[in-house]
């Protein structure tokens, strides 16, 4: 935040006022808290704006990349791009109402110092080390789109590596304030900043139907 220096004129001694009436002491520091809170709001906004555009060229740089595979969104509400790192022998598809477990890693794709966020620092994890899989439903409140769209399309065994523009993702314009943050990933980073692409690694390590597992 840029700071300002105001210095209130000595002419006017403490307590005097101006021709309007106004004790030129207090005018001032309103004034000066006026002046600080505009700077703040114009500083924030563009620290906002280079953390977009950061994101948005990350993800551009991805979907131009032919190692990638587009995979537009159900709701029109854009594509998230995956590459296969390994691939499965399941067979049983993954529905909607599927339960599955999986492991996975995610992490930001661009650098933001004021938040401490640098490309490849992780939002969160649930690897095989750190013991049992994430078991959920696909249809769970609150899970990001983008987890959605590809876990639907996956199959046990399959471990893709998954980008998720912020339109897909938590906290993006219009997602629905207070929407519960689903259980299974509390020990995430929580919420991404506005306007964060997210990359992933999913791996899908069991299929079950809605009342199994």
């Amino acid at each position: 935040m840029k700071t300002l220096s105001i210095v209130a004129p000595s002419v006017y001694g403490k307590g005097m006022t101006s021709a309007s009436g106004i004790k030129t002491g207090r005018f001032a520091w309103i004034l000066l808290a006026a002046l600080l809170v505009t700077s703040c709001k114009k500083d924030d906004n563009a620290s906002e704006e280079v953390w977009k555009s950061a994101n948005e060229q990350a993800f551009k740089s991805i979907a131009d990349n032919s190692e990638y595979v587009e995979l537009p969104s159900f709701g029109n509400n854009g594509s998230i791009y995956y590459k296969i790192l390994k691939k499965g022998e399941g067979v049983k598809p993954i529905y909607y109402t599927s339960r599955v477990q999986i492991y996975y890693t995610a992490w930001y794709v661009a650098a933001d110092p004021s938040k401490h966020i640098s490309p490849g620092t992780v939002a969160g994890r649930q690897l095989f080390d750190d013991g049992s899989p994430m078991t959920f439903s696909v249809n769970s409140t609150g899970l990001m789109e983008g987890w959605r769209l590809a876990l639907q399309y996956m199959v046990e065994g399959d471990k893709w590596e998954i980008w998720i523009p912020y339109t897909l993702c938590y906290y993006q314009p219009g997602y629905v304030s207070g929407t519960a943050i689903p259980s299974f990933l509390e020990s995430a980073s929580f919420p991404f900043p506005l306007h964060s692409t997210v990359a992933c690694e999913i791996e899908v390590v069991g299929v079950a139907g809605i009342d199994e597992f």
